[in-house]
């Protein structure tokens, strides 16, 4: 599982650097960029609690790249949490409470199809680094589970709605395609382990560039 890992790891970084390199070979003022911020609604596949019940930030940005009047190819840097949370206690309900804490720095590098000028589709691989991890219950911080592994390769997808030229909003299905921490149980197909799944919802401001003035 660590090669097949460490394989998509180069692809997405393979396909990062072809991104940047394109870029700053385009013409300056082909090049846009955007602001993102939003929430992450998330569970974890595999722990055995169901519901998009933990809530996280998603904030960061993005360089734009047009590739033809509807289409455009657009790197992201994002915070976003993760993870997954026991939802609200009912009445009669047992006193349990567990709560998964994932942090990450995400690359997406994600494909635009515009066809209509308040609409818009995309969809494309993600890349994620964990940068923090927390688990805890009634009792407080749990010690000594399963060690969460350090990187996550992912897709995503989903659609904008614009407001105005350059500000939208926009939804965001995600899930993970290796295992994000490996505990035993067989959860997708053939593959064992705790898998992310996300639903976030976000505001885009894409700064018009320089050609379209301000």
């Amino acid at each position: 599982m660590l090669t097949t890992q460490r394989y998509f790891f180069r692809s997405i970084v393979a396909l990062a650097v072809v991104f940047i390199t394109t870029s700053f070979s385009a013409r300056a003022q082909s090049f846009r960029a955007a602001v993102i911020a939003g929430i992450n609604s998330s569970q974890v596949s595999g722990d055995e609690l169901s519901g998009f019940n933990k809530a996280g930030l998603l904030i960061g940005g993005s360089a734009i790249l047009p590739v033809s009047k509807k289409s455009l190819v657009e790197m992201e840097l994002l915070f976003i949490q993760k993870g997954s949370k026991t939802p609200a206690v009912k009445d009669g309900a047992a006193n349990v409470y567990y709560k998964m804490s994932l942090n990450y720095l995400e690359v997406p590098l994600i494909y635009t199809f515009r066809p209509v000028k308040y609409v818009s589709l995309h969809a494309g691989p993600t890349l994620g680094v964990l940068v923090g991890s927390k688990e805890e219950d009634i009792a407080g911080e749990l010690i000594g589970q399963p060690p969460f592994l350090k990187t996550e390769l992912g897709i995503a997808g989903g659609l904008s709605i614009y407001f105005k030229d350059n500000f939208s909003l926009c939804m965001r299905l995600s899930n993970s395609l290796l295992p994000i921490r490996n505990t035993g149980a067989n959860t997708r197909l053939f593959k064992s382990g705790q898998y992310n799944s996300g639903l976030a919802f976000f505001l885009q401001y894409t700064f018009k560039s320089k050609n379209q003035g301000e």
